[in-house]
């Protein structure tokens, strides 16, 4: 399956379709996150964003853990080949070099970052709240579980590394000239 994949040089439709969809929803939960739910009061009108918010990042952990058990157990996604030598023969960019590590990172600390999404709902009771309609009233803070501060502190280190991938990729695909977005979307038959 592996030798297939590199014959290649891209990723599967499933690859594909894993990577570009938890790139939207930590996308759209970053935003609801920093654009809706800092800004509103632990009020009702709060249920409906941190609902959609915490319905995202459940999804987002769903397929971060399937990618991942994808990635250790069926097959390893193609690696992308040197580039050609007068343009690798200059020194390779620092943004370069920590390649190899910002994908497992990436995983690690998306995966962490919900699964402190739900260590804030459990002592919260948010699932009852949320989607239970319990009629009980939100926490008055949710700094009260220390958790949520380690929930926005990641988002921090989240948002660096996506930064980074995303600087790499524009980096290959524009300034090395290689094919490096082509190998994340569908092939045409």
């Amino acid at each position: 399956m592996q030798g297939n994949m590199s014959a290649k040089k891209r990723y599967r439709p499933l690859w594909v379709i894993l990577h570009w969809l938890m790139a939207l929803l930590i996308f759209a939960a970053f935003g609801i996150g920093l654009l809706s739910l800092v800004n509103t009061s632990n009020t009702g009108q709060k249920l409906v964003p941190l609902a959609v918010h915490m319905t995202l990042g459940l999804a987002i952990l769903l397929i971060v853990t399937l990618r991942f058990l994808m990635r250790m157990l069926i097959y390893k996604p193609v690696r992308r080949t040197a580039s050609t030598p007068a343009i690798s023969a200059k020194k390779n960019l620092f943004l370069d070099q920590l390649t190899p590590y910002v994908h497992p990172l990436l995983y690690f600390f998306t995966a962490l970052m919900a699964l402190l999404g739900v260590a804030i709902a459990l002592p919260a009771n948010l699932f009852p709240i949320v989607f239970g309609r319990s009629g009980a009233s939100l926490p008055a803070n949710f700094y009260v579980f220390p958790t949520r501060t380690w929930h926005g502190t990641i988002s921090l280190v989240l948002m660096l590394l996506i930064v980074q991938h995303v600087l790499v990729a524009i980096f290959h695909q524009f300034l090395k000239g290689e094919n490096f977005l082509g190998r994340m979307w569908f092939t045409k038959k």
